[in-house]
């Protein structure tokens, strides 16, 4: 198994000792026996802007580390072979209750991380008046006016990501009221 926490040592396929060799300027990890590299990649997450008719931003308290305790959008791990808005829509309820079968994508982030180096966020924006219930990864659940969100978030990427939101907040009250069809997406 290719650990997502560290550079591998070994082949995921064969077994083999990799060694270290250049493909297009970038020393990778290779496999001669395979005659492979081995690519490390970001790990892809989902992070949902939640703004309800004040304009406010939901955010959580995170229960767990990275930044346990601190205020962030709610956001997860996309699951194998799921679709990411079904992991937006599965990461908000777990983690607020909220329920938003209408969310639109609306920018991917690059975001640094301790633990697997590098991960890209995948912001969507939502709306919704309802009481959020903390779950699953929060301490709590609540809207913020955005001016406390934004010097508050612990990631940067949740940050860009309320900031984003911010600049098409109009058009996206507009697209709630008339959703696009199927066909129009």
């Amino acid at each position: 198994m290719l650990s997502l926490e560290r550079s591998p040592k070994y082949c995921p396929y064969c077994g083999q000792t990799l060694i270290l060799k250049k493909e297009n300027a970038i020393t990778r990890p290779f496999c001669e026996n395979c005659n492979l590299f081995i690519y490390r990649n970001p790990v892809p997450v989902v992070a949902i802007v939640v703004f309800n008719k004040n304009s406010e931003v939901l955010l959580i308290k995170r229960k767990i580390e990275p930044a346990k305790g601190k205020w962030a959008l709610p956001s997860g791990f996309i699951e194998l072979h799921e679709e990411p808005d079904t992991a937006a829509r599965r990461e908000l309820a777990e983690e607020t209750g909220l329920k938003i079968e209408n969310l639109k994508l609306i920018n991917a982030f690059h975001q640094d991380s301790k633990r697997y180096e590098s991960v890209l966020v995948l912001a969507y924006l939502g709306f919704s008046d309802a009481n959020p219930t903390p779950g699953d990864d929060a301490e709590e659940a609540k809207f913020f006016p955005t001016s406390f969100a934004l010097e508050n978030v612990a990631f940067v990427s949740h940050k860009n990501a309320i900031i984003k939101a911010l600049k098409i907040l109009p058009d996206f009250k507009c697209y709630m009221e008339s959703p696009p069809s199927e066909n129009e997406r």
